[in-house]
């Protein structure tokens, strides 16, 4: 004998049967679920034996709902760390690109704390996800995690620096060495130079306070190829 019930909350239905296994069969064709890979089940309560084996027993209770799409789950974990910091009316924005990237914005009032300096606590918290997504079932997702936009006009920024860096060192014939800045942000900035006929960028000391350099290319092959570390160096 089997059975089922609803109202644990989104999703999620309560069954019963003689084992787990058979009470799984019951919520996965009350899910509509052709295994079990696609379903989350929770074991509430183990069958029992009665005495003798006969009397008294008791069979198992589990709870199970489909399993969230990776976007979903993803989504519903960045707005769950952002209420445990304390934010509250927030929304979230979140899609794949056409090269399979999984790209997650929040949007709501306070969100400067979790963007930190330079976008430090960002990168941090898009790590924690990425780590969330390689763990789920199915090939791993890389996660671009943003807070109102930030990824964004940070870009366009740095790149009008470079913009305007480049054409500082045309002017002068002389390096410019910028501030230090995150792996990603030195990246734009690389980009951007290579871009910029004439000119190089490469990058200097150690982490955090590694920086880019951007001078004039070098004539000769024998001192190197214009583009410095480029696009690849982070």
């Amino acid at each position: 004998m089997s059975g089922e019930r609803d109202g644990l909350g989104p999703g999620w239905i309560e069954v019963t049967g003689r084992t787990v296994e058979e009470a799984t069969l019951v919520g996965l064709e009350r899910l509509g679920l052709a295994t079990a890979e696609d379903a989350e089940v929770e074991v509430l309560e183990e069958p029992q034996r009665g005495l003798l084996g006969v009397f008294g027993g008791r069979g198992a209770r589990i709870r199970m709902r489909r399993r969230p799409d990776r976007l979903e789950a993803l989504s519903r974990l960045a707005l769950d760390i952002a209420r445990a910091a304390g934010l509250e009316d927030l929304s979230v924005d979140s899609f794949r690109d056409e090269e399979g990237y999984i790209h997650i914005n929040l949007k709501g009032p306070g969100l400067g704390r979790l963007i930190g300096r330079k976008g430090e606590t960002l990168d941090a918290l898009q790590y924690l996800l990425n780590l969330a997504s390689a763990r789920m079932p199915g090939r791993p997702e890389r996660v671009i995690f943003d807070a109102d936009g930030y990824r964004e006009r940070r870009r366009q920024a740095l790149e009008a620096l470079a913009e305007r860096v480049s054409a500082r060192v045309r002017r002068t014939g002389r390096e410019v060495v910028l501030e230090p800045m995150t792996p990603q942000e030195r990246k734009i900035v690389h980009l951007a130079v290579a871009r910029e006929q004439g000119l190089t960028s490469e990058s200097r000391g150690q982490e955090p306070f590694r920086r880019v350099v951007v001078k004039p290319a070098p004539t000769s092959g024998r001192d190197g190829a214009a583009g410095g570390e480029g696009p690849d160096e982070r």
